[in-house]
């Protein structure tokens, strides 16, 4: 009986194109599908003068909306079509945004992945709309209790990061945003130096490397002014926040300091 191919390190190829963009493709043979992802290297801890205010979420809502030369609901119907599956999330430090697709869908998967990273139009209609979804995901997060204890775990962790402000936003900060401020993050941080792309699956490397290198062809390397986190200071003591409320359940958080990986 015949064994499954195996990926190793030797199947995996990263580059770099002259304009910033990382390119990591690791070839796995084992099946027939492939995940493709965009990184961008930006998340809610670099929103500068809008730090709290939940911008790169709002991209996260934003991108599969359309761009220059596809319509809202294209996407998702080429997605549907390849028989796909898209899906983006944000974080403190990155926001990401995936598609799994069969191996015959990598080729568009990898397309609008290049696409909605250089061209997102972010309809101001649409825009509106998911304005008001993410104001219901802000309203819900403060009556689940879960996310409650997590977001006071982390305002109580960090006393001057960035990292201790909520990545969804605050209601008072997020009200103030216009488009326009939008639109600035928008072109501002999602520069080809400042993302990179994974691909992983039923894929020759080769072409993949070809196809996200012509779609950047023309977007050349800009640069990406130094934004300086304020650093952490060193907790000495224990701290600890109760906060009391008619729920059923407890929420109980522990977490602890750990040396900075480069350590």
């Amino acid at each position: 009986m015949a064994q499954p191919e195996t990926s190793s390190a030797a199947d995996t190829r990263m580059v770099a194109l002259d304009n910033g963009l990382v390119i990591v493709v690791r070839e796995d043979h084992s099946a027939p599908v492939v995940s493709a992802q965009a990184w961008a290297k930006t998340g809610s801890v670099h929103e500068g003068e809008w730090l709290g205010a939940g911008l790169s979420h709002i991209l996260e809502h934003m991108l599969f909306k359309g761009t220059e030369t596809r319509e809202l609901g294209r996407i998702e119907q080429e997605v549907q079509e390849a028989g796909g599956y898209m899906n983006a999330y944000t974080s403190f430090d990155r926001t990401v945004y995936y598609i799994d697709a069969p191996n015959d869908g990598a080729t568009v998967a990898i397309d609008i992945l290049c696409d909605i990273m250089q061209n997102a139009t972010l309809p101001e209609d649409e825009l509106a709309k998911e304005l008001d979804v993410i104001r219901r995901e802000i309203d819900m997060g403060h009556d689940d209790p879960g996310r409650r204890a997590s977001r006071r775990l982390f305002e109580v962790a960090y006393t001057t990061s960035p990292y201790r402000h909520t990545v969804i936003g605050y209601p008072d900060v997020f009200a103030l945003l216009q488009r326009d401020d939008i639109v600035g993050y928008y072109r501002a941080r999602y520069t080809p130096a400042n993302m990179f792309f994974v691909v992983v699956g039923d894929v020759d490397a080769e072409v993949v490397i070809d196809q996200i290198g012509k779609a950047f062809a023309d977007n050349k390397a800009k640069p990406q002014p130094p934004l300086l986190l304020p650093a952490e200071p060193r907790q000495t003591a224990a701290r600890e926040v109760i906060e009391e409320d008619a729920i059923q359940l407890g929420h109980l958080h522990f977490s602890w300091h750990v040396p900075d990986v480069r350590h």
